[in-house]
This record gives C-alpha cells, sequence and structure tokens, in this order.
C-alpha cells in the first residue's frame, strides 16, 4: 500500500491524495491551486498517468477539491468519478462555471497581449473549455451515504456525512494487503456542529490512517450562537437606517 499527496499539503488548495492498494490507483479528490504562488501547478501534467487510474474519490464539490477533474480526463483519465448525488449536481455547476471563466480569462489575456503587448506568467488558453468539463459529467456514479461499495475483492469505500456543505463526504476506505485489514479514512473539509442547514459531521472511533484536513485546526471556532446574535444585530441595524 502507497499514499501520495499530489496537493493540499504545506498549502491549503490543490487537494490530492493518490492511494495505491488492493490492486488499485485510487485518486482522493482533483482539486484546483488557487493560491497565487501555487497557480502554475494548475499547468503542470499531473504527477501519475490519468489513464492509469481506477476511479476518483470525490469528497465535494469545491473548486480546490473538484477543480481539475476536466484536465485530469483531458490527458486520459476514463474511469467513474465517485460522489454523492448533491455533489453530482454541484459539481455540474461548479465545473461548467468554472471552464467559462477560464476560456474568459484567456479571451482577455489575448486582448491585453494585442493592445498592450505584454504576457502574463501563464499561456493564453484556457486551462480546460467547457467542453473539457461536459466530458466529465458523464464519468460521475452517484452514491448513497453508508453505502458499502465494493471497488473489487480487497477495497471497500463508504461515504459519510462531512457536514461542509450539502453533498460533502468523508472517505472510509478498507483495504486488505497480505491479509491485513487496513481502515483508511480521509476527512475532505470538515464542518461543524449545530449549524441549521447542515448535518453535523460523522464521527469515527477507529482508523490505521486519517487524512485530514487542518485548515482552522489551529484556532477556535466562535460559538454558533454568537454568530445568530450578530447577524440579528446587523438585521435590527439595517432596518432601523
Amino acid at each position: 500500500m502507497r499514499l501520495r499527496f499530489l496537493g493540499a499539503n504545506r498549502q491549503v488548495t490543490g487537494s490530492r491524495y493518490l492511494l495505491e492498494a488492493g490492486g488499485l490507483r485510487l485518486l482522493v479528490d482533483c482539486g484546483l491551486f488557487q493560491e497565487r504562488p501555487f497557480l502554475g501547478r494548475n499547468w503542470e501534467p499531473f504527477p501519475v498517468a490519468p489513464s492509469s487510474l481506477d476511479a476518483v474519490l470525490l469528497t465535494h464539490a469545491h473548486l480546490d477539491h473538484c477543480g481539475l477533474l476536466p484536465k485530469l480526463v483531458q490527458e486520459g483519465f476514463r474511469g467513474p468519478i465517485l460522489a454523492t448525488a448533491a455533489s453530482t449536481d454541484l459539481g455540474r455547476i461548479v465545473l461548467l462555471d468554472a471552464a467559462h471563466l477560464q476560456e474568459e480569462d484567456a479571451a482577455f489575456k489575448r486582448k491585453r497581449h494585442r493592445r498592450e503587448g505584454r504576457r502574463g506568467p501563464y499561456p493564453e488558453v484556457p486551462l480546460y473549455t467547457v467542453e473539457d468539463a461536459e466530458e466529465v459529467l458523464p464519468l460521475f456514479r452517484r452514491v448513497s451515504y453508508g453505502e458499502p461499495l465494493r471497488l473489487n475483492e480487497r477495497v471497500e469505500v463508504r461515504f459519510f456525512d462531512a457536514g461542509h456543505i450539502i453533498g460533502s463526504a468523508m472517505l472510509e476506505v478498507m483495504v486488505r494487503e497480505k491479509g491485513v485489514p487496513w481502515r483508511l479514512v480521509f476527512s475532505g473539509d470538515i464542518g461543524q456542529w449545530g449549524k441549521p442547514l447542515l448535518r453535523d459531521p460523522s464521527v469515527f472511533s477507529q482508523a490505521d490512517v486519517v487524512v485530514m484536513e487542518s485548515t482552522y485546526g489551529d484556532r477556535n471556532h466562535e460559538d454558533p450562537g454568537q454568530a445568530e446574535d450578530l447577524l440579528a444585530q446587523v438585521i435590527l441595524e439595517t432596518v432601523e437606517r
């Protein structure tokens, strides 16, 4: 078994984890790099051949987790993309919108170059097009929370609610290597407890390996009640004006 971090380590965005286990090559998330110092990584070839991947496991439909799927398909991936129903529906909106913005941005760069004679640090073509994004959509496979998905005789995956956005999931991957069972948990982005519109994040009592997001791991969140009081105060002040 081998686990490689291809993004979202030493930076927040660009989530991509390659799990080679049980005779399969699985990519957990395929996110866009969005911090300015790392934008160039979006243009680099994938560190592994996309055609060699057996499946993508998608935690949720934010761009830093799904935004490079069109490029992955563009470079040869043809396997299934396993995602919850809500992530599948949101993914369609997010990816088509991102592709449209890529095309607009490339057109602006070309226009600026013709007008001002200067080039930016990145190519004047879209990272991917709307057509590329549309090629991704048939690959989505909808899964339900808690549903055991047997990928082969040695690997099983289950999705659990992460409470981050609608459809967000934590992944539990059960692998048997040389007769030894392993339980790996990928947290994706974790939501907070006690939110009115989303269920609380799932809790795991045991795991052999945990890959966890830690964007806000060094601070304490405010009490949800304080946010509600602040919202009420802002509404009252707005009405008084």
